[in-house]
């Protein structure tokens, strides 16, 4: 029985979310292959023992984004030709494509006619189509003519007990250079256009908060929002950057030291920074969204802001801030509760159902 799976692109990545998913799988009967290629040869190869082929964030594989601009394009529908032919040498050899959609185009905008060609290509490949929520499921219908019955729909996992607890809420602070009283909103995740740091940015420093601290933490995926936020930083006191990348045992007590998560991207998909927030029982600031707006009880485990919208995201900021710890506590105690809802173990055996189901 070919059982094992390998996943594309592979992947050295600080996100643990789908190293938690093919443990899960892993228990499940399901042994993730290491160091995959999408190869006819290693295809050929690997052809009695991997069993599924398991994309993620595909536009590697079609999009030139190298060299020459005058030749990515016409470079970009060579690399999507190579992708079919591998895609067509796979079916042919009986493997199995699933396609987990976690946005339906690219989050860095490129040429929409060859990224739903491409998509709507892989789509149609893939024996199985998985999305997290609702609203990205049917967004992947809608754009690419799929019917309706055709997406399933596996919640994002929780990541409950992935970080370790870290030092003192005090000491973090301490070496952050921030005061035991100030209010402290963390932003934390890699810096890219689509994360909308420019909004959050802009909302923060028209507020009037002056004993509270903006922590923006992550890698820079995206030099200009790196320079923006550091720009931002030498205007204003209050916005700490703390860029690169940190060590998992310092995940969670930055959490901890901080009041409220924001996040400020309102493309309406689900965010696994948001639901690392909830994890560590932080209450989150929003955008308002339909899976937001599941994921935080309505604002039960934090509060809601308009989408793209600055001026509501200040209002919400300083609406934040104005709660009383206990009032911050008793959110970020919702936050956990929901956390406790979507936990990793389910998202992996559900998943593991399906491919179950698709192998037949």
């Amino acid at each position: 029985m070919r059982s094992d799976i390998a996943s594309f692109p592979p992947f050295l990545e600080a996100n643990p979310y789908r190293k938690l998913l093919y443990e899960r799988l892993g228990e499940c009967g399901f042994r993730l292959v290491p160091t995959p290629r999408l190869r006819l040869s290693w295809l050929w190869q690997q052809r009695r023992t991997v069993g599924f082929l398991h994309f993620h964030w595909p536009e590697g594989y079609w999009r030139h984004d190298r060299g020459s601009v005058r030749l990515r394009r016409p470079l970009s529908y060579v690399r999507l030709c190579l992708l079919l032919s591998r895609l067509l040498a796979a079916r042919a050899l009986r493997y199995r494509i699933v396609w987990t959609i976690h946005q339906v185009y690219p989050h860095e905008r490129g040429d929409r006619r060859l990224d739903r060609c491409a998509a709507s290509l892989l789509a149609r490949m893939s024996h199985l189509r998985v999305a997290h929520d609702a609203p990205t499921a049917e967004a992947a219908r809608r754009e690419l003519r799929l019917d309706r019955s055709s997406i399933e729909i596996v919640p994002h996992g929780s990541y409950i007990g992935v970080y370790p607890p870290g030092r003192s809420r005090r000491s973090v602070r301490e070496q952050l250079g921030i005061g035991e009283e100030e209010f402290v909103f963390l932003c934390f995740g890699n810096l890219r256009p689509y994360k909308q740091l420019g909004l959050l940015l802009e909302a923060f420093l028209a507020s009037s908060l002056p004993s509270a601290a903006l922590v923006v933490a992550g890698e820079v995926s995206d030099s200009q929002e790196g320079e923006r936020l550091l720009s931002a930083g030498r205007a204003d006191q209050r916005v700490r950057p703390l860029l690169g990348r940190l060590d998992d045992d310092r995940v969670a007590e930055l959490f901890q030291a901080s009041d409220v998560a924001v996040l400020p991207r309102g493309d309406g998909g689900t965010s696994g920074a948001l639901l690392l927030a909830l994890s560590l029982g932080v209450p989150v600031i929003a955008a308002r969204t339909q899976v937001a707006e599941e994921l935080t009880r309505a604002g039960r485990a934090g509060w809601l802001f308009e989408p793209g919208d600055a001026g509501s995201l200040r209002t919400t900021l300083e609406e934040a801030a104005a709660n009383e710890p206990a009032a911050i506590a008793a959110k970020g105690a919702v936050a956990l509760e929901q956390a406790r809802l979507v936990s990793g173990a389910e998202m992996g055996e559900r998943m593991a159902k399906l491919l179950r189901t698709t192998r037949k």
